[in-house]
């Protein structure tokens, strides 16, 4: 958590202080920590399912997938702070932003809120994973639909700039069924063979 945090501010800062604190500026650095954040996303999101079709070497996604989450919501902490800073100085956001993306903030902090300790056990495990589900793939389409608003607008650059995330965004859930199939795939297979040793019996 501390590193996303850090690494965020440091980017924000870095932006800040060359492109100035204005709305230019303060707006490059609303769109660079928002791919930052998405990148710590992706890994918590897609990182147990790329163990599962391919192997050990993406092990540490998945084994530090709670973490990556509460990364992610760390720092989200710093976008939401400059989406603060643009309002400050007079140039918020249309309150379509705020009534879209205001609720998926608070979903990524309450999930980041009951993954500490056992505080999700109140919830009982089949609700927690359907909150859990549900939550990261609300927060996974906020991001697509960010990176898909006006995709042509701003031209090669701006192309170059979001189809790498918009690319990520759509692969995320492919991966994530890819595994769920190919799991699908084993427990069958293992019942099949169960039964088949059994009948011989």
């Amino acid at each position: 958590m501390g590193t996303a945090l850090g690494a965020n501010l440091f980017l924000a800062a870095i932006i800040l202080a060359t492109s100035g604190s204005g709305v230019h500026g303060t707006s490059v650095a609303l769109a660079a920590t928002a791919r930052v954040a998405f990148l710590w996303f992706w890994a918590a999101y897609a990182g147990g399912a790329l163990q599962t079709l391919f192997g050990a070497v993406f092990l540490p996604l998945k084994q530090l997938g709670r973490e990556l989450g509460l990364a992610f919501a760390a720092a989200l902490l710093v976008h939401l702070a400059l989406v603060g800073w643009l309002c400050w100085i007079g140039s918020a956001p249309p309150i379509g932003v705020f009534i879209f993306f205001g609720p998926v903030a608070a979903l990524t902090f309450i999930l980041a809120l009951l993954s500490f300790g056992n505080l999700h056990t109140m919830l009982g495990p089949k609700p927690w994973r359907l909150l859990r589900t549900i939550g990261i793939n609300v927060i996974l389409y906020a991001f697509l639909k960010d990176f898909m608003q006006d995709p042509l607008h701003g031209g090669i650059r701006h192309i170059v700039e979001y189809l790498p995330f918009t690319a990520m965004a759509i692969a995320a859930p492919l991966v994530r069924l890819a595994a769920w199939g190919l799991r699908l795939r084993e427990t069958r297979c293992a019942f099949s063979a169960s039964s088949t040793n059994g009948s011989h019996q």
